[in-house]
C-alpha cells in the first residue's frame, strides 16, 4: 500500500532564524515612526537674526540648561558687568568666565525658568543692521538639584551685534541690574 504524497514544505533552512530577527527588528511597535519633515531649529528654539528670535533662544537656552546654546549667543568680546551693592562698585568678566559659569549654573540646576517680561521704554534702539541696545526686565528661577530655590526679577541692558543683516544676533554687553 503506498502512502499519500506529502505536500512539499518550503525548506527554510538555516536562514529563517535570521530572517525572522530581522524583521522583527525592522517592526519594532514601542518606536516612533520617522517623521518625513525635518524640525526647523530656529522655528523650535528662535531665530537670533532677529532681535527677538535672540531673546527667544536666550529662553530656550536656560529653559533647556544648555550651555552650548548659550555660548553660541555670546560674542568673542563679551563683558558681562553687575552692580556689587556691598562694595558700591561695578563688577565686570568675560565671555570665558561667563560661559563656565553658565555652564555650572545649568549642571546644579534641577530647573530653570527665564521669562523676558518686557521691553523697557526708549530702548531697542537700534543704531544700524549691526548694532543694537536692549533693555528687557527679567523674571528668573532656579531650582537645584539639592531642592534651594532662587527667584529674581531685574533688568538687562545688552548690547547687541553681527556681521551683517543676514547674521545672528550676538552679545558683546551685558549690564545686569537684579535683585538676587
Amino acid at each position: 500500500m503506498r502512502l499519500p504524497a506529502r505536500p512539499a514544505r518550503p525548506r527554510l533552512g538555516r536562514w529563517a532564524p535570521l530572517g525572522a530577527a530581522v524583521a522583527l527588528a525592522a517592526c519594532n511597535p514601542f518606536a516612533p515612526g520617522l517623521d518625513d519633515e525635518s524640525i526647523n531649529p530656529d522655528q523650535l528654539l528662535g531665530n537670533p537674526v532677529t532681535v527677538r528670535g535672540f531673546f527667544d533662544r536666550f529662553r530656550a537656552s536656560y529653559q533647556l540648561r544648555d550651555s552650548t546654546l548659550y555660548g553660541q549667543l555670546v560674542n568673542r568680546k563679551f563683558t558681562f558687568t553687575y552692580r556689587d551693592f556691598a562694595a558700591n562698585a561695578d563688577r565686570s568678566w568675560n565671555r570665558d568666565v561667563d560661559v563656565n559659569a553658565t555652564y555650572k549654573l545649568f549642571r546644579a540646576a534641577r530647573s530653570a525658568n527665564l521669562q523676558w517680561t518686557q521691553y523697557l521704554p526708549t530702548t531697542d534702539t537700534m543704531y544700524s543692521d549691526t548694532l543694537v541696545f536692549v533693555e528687557r526686565a527679567f523674571s528668573l528661577s532656579i531650582e537645584q538639584r539639592d531642592n534651594q530655590r532662587f527667584d529674581g526679577t531685574g533688568t538687562a541692558r545688552l548690547e547687541l551685534v553681527r556681521k551683517n543683516r543676514s547674521e545672528p544676533w550676538r552679545m558683546r554687553r551685558w549690564y545686569d541690574r537684579s535683585e538676587f
